[in-house]
């Protein structure tokens, strides 16, 4: 035994050695600061995703789709195309509406980019057209759903809405609720109509009675005197608020003095929108309350505001609240299954620990995890790190790397201890032993984990709180590990007694008998045979790479995600009676009322909280990223939504309930399309392309041909594309007898305008809400085809001429929408895969490899974008790649320096594709395919076994340093290795053990992670102890060979590993 190295006596680690006060405040601090950060985060499911998109919405009432494609998108889209920082524009002309999407580059300024589209848009000349209303510009922020109250009654729509609306200015005026908004609600309107009849019997046209209504209803300012009292303000203030208000206006004076009002000539209506909505909770009417959460905001807080409402909340007599939907379920379910998991594998840790560790080592090291993760929490709130689904995720990820720390600076200061040395000494050698090594590998990893950080995409603002937990919690684990747990090593002596101890004697009696007799031996063969070992080593990695290749292992992209929540949406041809819309909506509820009650026959289970179902509009589906928010109306559209038991009380997946209700609605018919969900995440379709062709009859040819041959690919369906027949229209063109008397096209549009959708005449403010006024034929006429017969148009003469006389009419179908993309016209193409027959890697592979090349030759001149979440999954894959490119080549440098050697990080890197090997092996035996949590996984695993190289080749250096020959050096390495890399891989397989055996499906999304870590760590330990050392040799051969020397060919039989 030497003495002590200088390193060893002084530096940050022997202050903090000789001062344990110091050290110990310091892990005080870092365990109630970390504990009271915690309680300080906010929560929330998912991780909050900007939207990168810039929305230039214009209302066009009365337009077609091929009028708002002409007069709003078009002259939109050349105006914004160019713009710096755009990175695509997109847009959608349906009736009365047109809307541009702008989607921003991943890391421009999105706010800059709003200002330019307004500038650009402020700029066009005559825009908007006659009739539109203005643009408006809009950055959308992020916002998600919290709950969702439904207020239920047999009361009538008007009553349910007052009381609705009263409800929701009372949840505004809860601390920290800022976001409620209505759904399945209709808009307020006051309809004036008039009949044709009464319109001829009065002498009157549309224009008169518009005119007459403005007149006598306004709110204008009329300027001031200012005198010398002061100054005083002038106004006419007689606006109307109420239908009944609206009935006594003048509408003619009579040469007899008496007068006409409003109420002798039309039927005044103060109501709702014409467009049919009927949504139902469990069956009985309702509208819905959405409390939704900013950015800012903590949505367990939120809910407790709304629930400190509710408690002594009173609704109107005869209307229920009902609160479902509720996310903080989901939330408080998955953090429950988290910490569960995770302690229980601490647990399992600890035990491990004390079988091969003294127990004040395992007491300790134990004490060190959890001060490295207190002591992470300390920097999440100034990262923006919350408590989600994924930043719970990253804890467990990183506890096999704290783990790995502890016990490589724990083991080699109880090994020093072995050798003699004691108290201060023991400890600082023993730490300063494995510094660099340990420095460099805790680097490494964080190197590794460093590209997701820049990912940019929905896939990296999901994913990055990742590395910040993991590279936080890292730098933690540092100074734990050297300035704390190197202090509480060095005082007092072993605290094993009695059976414990007789336990671990007879565990590190087994463990130096496999190091003596198994190990030793194994890799002074292996070191011999290396080049052979080698062989095996890369022949094993290839052979798992064609796992994937052939696909035996299969690869999703975003696994579905379990939620409490399946929803089945229904769309109808455009022009659908709402009858016909409201019955399959009907139907689609009643089979999931049979599915219910089938699994209530066979298990005894209760499926449902509820069943919501909306015949004329629907709501965005899901809570996670990827998904949107809003509710749209249209009478041909529908949706039912199920809520599920929470899964602690019924045992089927959402999935399977799912495929049970789809089996149970089957066809049916006159429908467009039925698509189900249930995933609590959505990133888009799996399989879209966009299409495009300079004539319109090929580009629908060429997507009805593509749909048919997606059709037959195994495993997809709910195939569709964007190319909707609208409904049917009627032109009119001006006959010679009109054109004759004096019309203009104009005059024939504006008095058909007037009679069927009406002329707006005014906009009043009721409480929150704008309510538009309306001239028009009443509802019957508007119903009937047989109302055109007797439609007068009023000529320039002041006579009236039958409209069918001065305008000819032909049929017609309109588009229900049209697309364009980058100012082109596209047919987006889509379908969904079943994860239980195929892929969507493999499906989309198939539409490359066979149907794109097919299409183009048939339709020469088409053009095809792969869009989507395919679209985004490769450019996030490629970014992934690029910047791990540039990670391996920092890392490799990092160990290089460490080392001072270009060619042993060779011996080293190796360990991380037989990780990756290993943890595709495991997804083989276990049943999963690969995904992005996968990758996560494989991602720790390269730094645990990185770590385990790196401290396994500085060694192997010492031993050549002292004098060894090569593969002499590598079995006494490979031997004094062995216990601390058995102790880093089962310690580490044993943190996830709960994970890998957890049965809800809540977790099954979280379990590839632990799959490609646990089995990957198991499988690379044991390839590092072999072959890492193989390696290591076969580069002193190399060396050998390049100086002229002789290549380390024999050696003595290897000596007994001593442990220092």
């Amino acid at each position: 035994m030497t003495g002590p190295s200088r390193n060893a006596n002084r530096g940050i680690v022997m202050r903090f050695i000789r001062n344990p006060v110091a050290a110990n405040l310091l892990m005080v601090v870092l365990l109630i600061g970390g504990a009271v950060s915690a309680f300080r985060l906010q929560s929330q499911v998912f991780p909050t995703i900007s939207p990168r998109t810039v929305t230039v919405t214009v209302p066009f009432p009365g337009a077609t789709p091929a009028e708002v494609e002409e007069g709003i998108t078009r002259r939109v889209e050349e105006a914004v195309l160019g713009i710096d920082g755009v990175k695509r524009v997109s847009s959608t002309a349906s009736e009365n509406v047109g809307t541009v999407v702008i989607e921003t580059n991943d890391f421009a300024d999105r706010q800059l980019v709003k200002d330019d589209v307004e500038s650009a848009v402020d700029r066009l000349s005559d825009f908007p057209p006659e009739n539109a209303e203005k643009p408006v510009v809009v950055a959308p922020k992020p916002t998600s759903g919290v709950v969702t109250l439904a207020v239920v009654g047999d009361v009538g729509e008007l009553a349910l809405r007052r009381a609705a609306e009263e409800l929701e200015r009372d949840l505004l005026t809860q601390p920290g609720v800022s976001l409620v908004s209505l759904s399945g609600d209709r808009d307020y309107e006051i309809s004036i109509e008039v009949s044709e009849s009464t319109l001829r019997q009065y002498d009157l046209t549309f224009a008169d009675v518009a005119n007459a209504v403005r007149g006598s209803s306004l709110d204008l300012a009329g300027g001031s005197i200012v005198s010398d009292s002061g100054e005083i303000l002038l106004r006419t203030n007689m606006k109307r608020q109420t239908g009944e208000a609206f009935e006594s206006v003048i509408v003619r004076t009579l040469p007899d003095g008496s007068v006409v009002t409003l109420a002798d000539v039309a039927e005044v209506r103060d109501g709702f929108v014409r467009e049919q909505l009927v949504n139902l909770y469990n069956g009985r009417p309702a509208v819905f309350v959405d409390v939704k959460r900013a950015e800012a905001e903590d949505v367990i807080k939120v809910k407790e505001s709304v629930d400190a409402l509710l408690a002594d909340y009173t609704p109107p007599p005869g209307v229920e609240l009902v609160e479902f939907r509720d996310e903080t379920t989901l939330l408080r379910e998955r953090v429950s299954l988290l910490l569960r998991n995770g302690l229980f594998g601490f647990a399992l840790v600890f035990t491990f620990l004390v079988l091969m560790l003294d127990l004040k080592l395992a007491v300790w090291v134990s004490t060190g995890i959890a001060t490295a993760f207190m002591g992470g929490f300390l920097l999440f709130g100034a990262l923006g790190v919350t408590i989600t689904m994924i930043s719970l995720f990253g804890l467990i990820i990183v506890l096999g790397l704290v783990v790995d720390d502890a016990i490589v600076i724990g083991e080699n200061i109880d090994a020093e201890r072995e050798h003699g040395w004691s108290g201060d000494i023991a400890a600082s050698r023993g730490a300063h032993g494995v510094m660099a090594p340990v420095v460099v590998g805790v680097m490494t990893s964080i190197a590794a984990f460093a590209p997701l950080l820049v990912t940019g995409g929905t896939f990296g603002d999901v994913t990055r709180a990742i590395p910040l937990v993991v590279i936080s919690v890292l730098l933690m684990s540092m100074l734990e590990a050297f300035c704390i747990l190197p202090s509480h090593l060095s005082h007092g002596g072993p605290w094993s007694r009695g059976i414990i101890a007789d336990v671990q004697a007879r565990v590190a009696k087994f463990v130096a008998h496999v190091r003596d007799n198994i190990v030793e031996p194994g890799v002074a063969f292996t070191a011999r045979w290396r080049y052979a070992t080698v062989g095996v080593a890369v022949a094993f990695f290839i052979l798992c790479l064609s796992l994937v290749q052939n696909g035996q292992v299969r690869f999703i992209f975003f696994p579905q995600i379990e939620g409490n929540n399946i929803s089945a949406s229904v769309t109808m041809p455009e022009g659908t009676p709402f009858e016909r819309t409201d019955g399959a909506v009907r139907h689609i509820a009643a089979a999931a009322t049979e599915v219910a009650e089938a699994v209530r026959q066979e298990t005894g289970e209760e499926l449902f909280l509820s069943v919501t179902s909306t015949s004329g509009g629907n709501a965005a589906f899901g809570v996670g990223p990827g998904t949107e928010s809003g509710f749209s109306t249209s009478e041909n559209i529908g949706q039912v939504r199920i809520e599920l038991t929470p899964f602690g009380k019924r045992r089927m997946p959402a999935a399977e309930i799912e495929r049970r209700w789809r089996n149970a609605v089957g066809e049916i018919e006159g429908t467009e399309r039925v698509t189900f969900a249930s995933s609590a995440t959505r990133f888009g379709d799996d399989i879209e392309f966009e299409l495009a062709h300079e004539s319109e009859a090929q580009l629908i040819l060429a997507a009805d041909s593509m749909k048919d041959q997606l059709s037959r690919i195994e495993g997809v369906n709910e195939i569709e594309d964007s190319f909707d027949l609208g409904k049917r229209q009627l032109v009119f063109e001006l006959t010679p007898a009109g054109v004759a008397a004096g019309l203009r096209p104009a005059d024939v549009a504006v008095q058909v305008r007037q009679g069927f959708f009406g002329e707006e005449v005014q906009r009043i403010q009721r409480g929150r809400e704008e309510i538009r006024v309306y001239v028009r034929y009443p509802a019957a006429a508007r119903a009937s085809l047989e109302s055109l017969n007797d439609f007068r148009v009023r000529l320039p003469s002041g006579d009236r001429a039958p409209l069918l006389t001065v305008a000819r009419v032909e049929e017609s179908r309109a588009y229900s929408s049209i697309d364009r993309i980058d100012g082109r016209r596209v047919v987006t193409v889509s379908a969904n895969v079943d994860e239980a027959s195929s892929t969507p890697n493999i499906a989309n592979a198939a539409v490359l490899e066979s149907i794109m090349p097919r299409l183009v030759a048939d339709f020469p001149g088409l053009r095809w974008v792969q869009a989507g979440s395919t679209r985004e999954q490769n450019e996030d894959l490629a970014d992934i790649g690029s910047a791990f490119v540039i990670v391996l080549l920092i890392i490799y440098a990092m160990i290089a320096t460490q080392l001072r050697s270009y060619l042993q990080p060779l011996a080293i890197l190796i360990s991380i594709p037989l990780g990756v090997a290993g943890a595709i092996l495991g997804h083989l035996v276990l049943g999963f395919p690969l995904s992005f949590i996968s990758i996560f996984g494989i991602v720790a695993l390269a730094g645990v076994a990185v770590n385990a190289s790196v401290v396994l080749v500085d060694l192997y250096n010492r031993r050549r340093r002292d004098g060894l020959e090569p593969i002499e050096a590598a079995a006494a390495a490979a031997a004094r290795r062995f216990r601390p890399i058995v102790l880093t891989t089962l310690t580490t397989a044993m943190g996830l053990a709960p994970l890998l055996f957890e049965k809800s499906p809540q977790a099954q999304f979280l379990i590839p992670m632990g799959v490609s870590l646990g089995f990957g760590i198991l499988i690379s330990g044991f390839m590092v102890l072999f072959v890492t050392p193989s390696i290591a040799v076969i580069i002193e051969d190399l060396r050998g060979l390049t100086l002229g020397a002789k290549p380390a060919v024999e050696t003595p039989e290897p000596a007994a590993a001593s442990s220092s």
